[in-house]
């Protein structure tokens, strides 16, 4: 069953990070080159962090649920990193770039879900 919630968390999450990044892209992040969330650090922190806290909103007490949700989550933001490059010009590093995107979207989610997943576990509901 594909959790269209969590996919689509994770897909409007990117899509608000970029929007944040390219609004904000010379003064908070301070980036040099065209707004891309791999082409500043700040940008990197910031998308992983949105994605963080989505998984960790969409969690569960169940780790294996919560596994699947956050992969969700990263499959989701994937697919809007996708288009979101389909849109601004791939340039020619787009394969390299689409495999680190991927996984840093992928470590950031899974974090959150388990970190989110670790905390309604220790509280009582």
């Amino acid at each position: 069953m594909i959790r269209w919630k969590s996919a689509l968390l994770g897909a409007g999450t990117f899509a608000v990070a970029h929007l944040v990044c390219a609004t904000w892209w010379t003064t908070w992040f301070r980036g040099v080159y065209a707004p891309w969330f791999l082409n500043a650090g700040r940008a990197v922190a910031f998308t992983a962090g949105c994605q963080f806290v989505a998984s960790a909103m969409v969690s569960t007490r169940d780790p294996r649920e919560t596994l699947v949700r956050a992969a969700y989550v990263a499959a989701g933001a994937a697919a809007a990193m996708v288009a979101v490059l389909a849109v601004v010009g791939p340039g020619t590093l787009f394969p390299i770039v689409l495999a680190i995107g991927a996984i840093v979207l992928a470590a950031a989610s899974v974090a959150g879900g388990l970190a989110g997943s670790g905390l309604r576990r220790t509280t009582k509901s």
